[in-house]
């Protein structure tokens, strides 16, 4: 046997090795010409794979984007729908991002200035080519900014309710029901089955061009939407806006952190109702205000203005309001269930009592978000029940505070915690 073998292999080899000087006496095949044009080569990573793999990019594009009907949308088909607007695609860990914005030239004031240079030198860590002493910020450089602010709201969010990604089902065929076991939603994005969406264009026209194909919704304001069936949130807006300008990147930054806060309330342990007005509008400010005071945003409904004021100084005005007849008492305000019931002064004092919350500690925050989000019955469908009930009884059980002591408590945090001007 070992003697017939070896003339085998030896023929075997001699084969080889005749196929192998035939293909190297044809011709190479010549690439195939990259199409992708100039505007969309990332000139940090230049696309590529390793360096986006670093730098936390899954790709940039195309990817899945929302659903029309029954119809998924792919970032092409929006590219293809406003041909003329040039957008930037990212997809990360957590977001799927579209962004068409100008250069943004960095003004001279030292909190602007530090708060981009800072935020550069993080960047430069995975994207070695980022000078954090740049004065311009391009198109691309706001794209990374974004997206490194998008993930840092997400883990700092994760944090604070008490959850790692492990935590969640990779999809609703993993839910388990039994007993014992803790809902936590129905994908791996907090809850929810598909990642949040940010959608961000310069120009007034794009956008609602953009909200009547895709959310058929005709607004120019910033909107907040649950696509159902693939199981994500979005936040769009355009930022020349003669209602709600926000052309400067620190006022973009606060409008993303107030809307994709808001978003990851929701999906957290899927979306599957609306919490109580003032809990989501508070945390919404919450997350806003931890950029800067100087840009706030607000909910409305349909058919309504937010009472929008500019003051910076919310800590200081909250405290000003403390027995004011302009504050509406919190037995009212855990009943709301409608934006419109918001005014500016009940905006601060929201936000404040959020703020107090929160700083309470995390084992408190997390036993009253996990009593009031994420609700089922015994078969795992979403119990929206009496929520203005469950709040009562979610703080009376993580706080110790009645909702007619409330105010009380919170007060006297706010007096020990604000400044008084």
């Amino acid at each position: 046997m070992t003697t017939a073998r070896r003339p085998f292999a030896a023929k075997a080899l001699a084969g080889l090795a005749a196929l192998a000087a035939v293909a190297a006496a044809l011709p190479a095949q010549a690439p195939k010409p990259d199409k992708t044009p100039k505007w969309r080569v990332d000139p940090y990573t230049r696309n590529d794979p390793a360096a986006m793999a670093k730098a936390g990019y899954v790709s940039y594009g195309p990817f899945e984007f929302g659903h029309l009907a029954d119809k998924k949308v792919q970032s092409t088909d929006i590219d293809n729908r406003l041909e003329f607007t040039k957008i930037l695609w990212a997809e990360t860990k957590h977001f799927r991002i579209g962004l068409n914005l100008p250069e943004w030239t960095v003004p001279l004031d030292p909190e602007t200035r530090g708060k981009i240079r800072g935020e550069l030198e993080e960047l430069q860590k995975v994207l070695p080519g980022v000078n954090p002493k740049t004065r311009t910020l391009d198109p691309w450089l706001r794209l990374h900014l974004t997206a490194m602010r998008m993930e840092k709201l997400y883990a700092e969010t994760s944090a604070l309710f008490g959850v790692k990604d492990e935590d969640f089902p990779a999809d609703p065929s993993k839910v388990i029901r039994q007993p014992g076991a803790r809902y936590m939603g129905y994908g791996p994005y907090l809850g929810m089955k598909d990642k949040y969406l940010v959608f961000v264009v310069e120009k007034a026209g794009p956008f609602q061009e953009y909200m009547k194909a895709y959310v058929l919704r005709d607004s120019a304001l910033p909107q907040r939407w649950h696509f159902k069936d693939t199981g994500a949130l979005l936040i769009c807006f355009c930022t020349e806006s003669d209602k709600f300008p926000l052309k400067h990147d620190t006022a973009m930054h606060c409008a993303l952190n107030f809307n994709v806060g808001i978003n990851l309330l929701d999906g957290f342990r899927f979306y599957a109702y609306d919490l109580p007005v003032w809990i989501r509008e508070g945390f919404g400010h919450w997350n806003s205000r931890r950029v800067s005071g100087d840009w706030s945003s607000f909910d409305s409904n349909e058919g309504s203005v937010a009472d929008m004021r500019v003051v910076s100084k919310w800590n200081v005005h909250c405290r000003n309001l403390l027995g004011s007849p302009k504050l509406t008492a919190f037995p009212e305000v855990v009943a709301w269930r409608d934006f419109g019931n918001i005014k500016f002064d009940d905006h601060v004092a929201v936000w404040s009592r959020v703020d107090w919350l929160i700083a309470q500690g995390p084992d408190k925050w997390q036993k009253f978000l996990f009593a009031v989000k994420g609700r089922v019955d015994e078969r795992w469908s979403a119990d929206q029940t009496d929520l203005v009930g469950a709040t009562r009884e979610a703080l009376q059980a993580a706080y110790g505070v009645s909702v007619l002591d409330f105010d009380r408590k919170w007060a006297e945090w706010v007096k020990a915690t604000y400044p008084a001007q």
